[in-house]
């Protein structure tokens, strides 16, 4: 088919439609960018091992933090690093005990008023931080709400934070320290309120929140207002994201990462679930104890699911961010135009949306992208990253691959087969190929 003929049906099958007719409509425009992408995101929860899984499988995904209990940290530190990692978030305590891990039981704190055991622990992790020369941030507690005692209730672990805080900033001045990291945002601000009194409020405000992308960006925006109101301004990190319900949905990851990277957090990482289609020990595998990413990787620690895709796409991102705008709390989307490359970049998730119609994509001022360039033709690559469940994907699904000129300054597709809790990346470029990326 000629190119006019492309550029004809193009127009009339598309531009045609009413902007907000369809099911969904997201609209970008080029022309208001809103700083660099800095893919806070981008973070990990000890789901990974000194050899597993293969670099080939990490560095496309260019991660940028990790969190994860000393035992993780020490034996990963090096790797990671290599990858791309730049901000280590150390845990000190969980409700559980390993002593392999070095990991201590956070409900023996301060048992008959002893602390010793627990500043000993604290010392010996300082120690061979210390010893090895690394930079971490340090995670006192990992969920205290869900100790015997819950944190906010219990004064043994309000006196271990103190202790652990205090010997931390003793030890090593200009430590960093991040928390509370409680199971959900609901109970940070009584524990706040707490440490602020006590002069051991936390460098780094944490928690952890598993809800509907939607309601991630209110619960940012409320915490630094009160952390403004209160005069104790900090960076923020959400600590563990993707509720246990959804973990494998690409439409899902595809909302939170959206919403956590606009939030212009410091950072946000995966959290590991149960996987029930992990077997391989006689019962249900947890993703926490196996070199999946966090569930990323097929039960093989071999095959790709939906979701690693979805990460690919977001690492692939660069350049600044621009502002999308969707009809609906269930569509979400992240934009990047990366002008050395001459590239937008587009990220897109579907989260219980029923809705039966198309999805309509419209780009604004799209002549930036080729203001500096004799040609107006440009490639459009749009793939599908499919709801599968919990199982494998090889390659993301080319739903259009278009050349065609560009004649006015704003654009317009409909993407084919997006539906329920579908991801979609879409690539708008003046030389990159379809499926170049792969």
């Amino acid at each position: 088919m000629r190119l006019a003929s492309i550029i004809g049906l193009l127009t009339a099958g598309l531009l045609l439609c009413a902007p907000w007719s369809l099911a969904g409509t997201i609209r970008v425009d080029l022309g208001v960018e809103q700083g660099p992408m800095n893919h806070r995101a981008n973070g990990y929860l000890v789901s990974i091992e000194p050899t597993d899984p293969p670099m080939e499988l990490i560095l496309p995904l260019k991660p940028t933090s990790f969190r994860g209990n000393t035992g993780y940290v020490l034996s990963n530190y090096d790797r990671l690093k290599q990858a791309g990692v730049t901000e280590f978030q150390l845990t000190l305590g969980l409700v559980f005990e390993h002593r392999a891990l070095q990991i201590f039981d956070i409900n023996q704190i301060g048992l008959d008023g002893n602390y010793e055991p627990w500043l000993a622990h604290v010392d010996h992790v300082i120690d061979q931080v210390l010893q090895r020369q690394l930079s971490v941030i340090w995670d006192i507690y990992n969920e205290p709400d869900l100790a015997a005692v819950p944190l906010n209730d219990s004064e043994r672990l309000k006196e271990g934070w103190r202790l652990a805080y205090q010997r931390i900033k003793q030890r090593i001045p200009g430590a960093q320290i991040v928390g509370p990291s409680v199971s959900r945002y609901q109970l940070l601000k009584s524990f706040l309120e707490w440490s602020d009194s006590q002069g051991v409020f936390p460098d780094v405000v944490s928690y952890h929140e598993y809800a509907d992308p939607s309601e991630a960006i209110r619960y940012v925006n409320d915490l630094r207002d009160y952390l403004k109101a209160h005069g104790q301004a900090r960076p923020i990190s959400v600590n563990e994201i993707l509720g246990q319900e959804s973990w494998t949905s690409a439409g899902y990851t595809a909302g939170v990462i959206a919403a956590y990277e606009r939030a212009d957090i410091l950072s946000a990482m995966r959290a590991c679930w149960p996987d029930p289609q992990d077997m391989s020990r006689s019962y249900v595998e947890n993703t926490c104890d196996n070199p999946t990413l966090d569930g990323l990787l097929y039960v093989d620690r071999k095959q790709k699911r939906p979701g690693w895709h979805v990460y690919k796409t977001y690492a692939e991102m660069e350049g600044v961010r621009l502002s999308t705008m969707t009809d609906s709390p269930k569509l979400h989307a992240l934009a990047a135009l990366d002008k050395t490359a001459g590239t937008v970049r587009l990220l897109l998730g579907k989260y219980e949306d029923d809705s039966p119609g198309d999805t309509k994509v419209v780009l604004k001022n799209i002549g930036r992208l080729v203001a500096s360039q004799q040609s107006g033709t440009l490639h459009l690559c749009a793939e599908q990253i499919p709801d599968v469940g919990s199982g494998p994907l090889e390659a993301p699904v080319v739903t259009l691959d278009r050349v065609f000129s560009l004649e006015q300054d704003e654009l317009s597709f409909t993407l084919p087969q997006f539906y329920h809790s579908d991801a979609y990346r879409v690539a708008l470029s003046l030389s990159e190929q379809c499926g170049g990326s792969h």
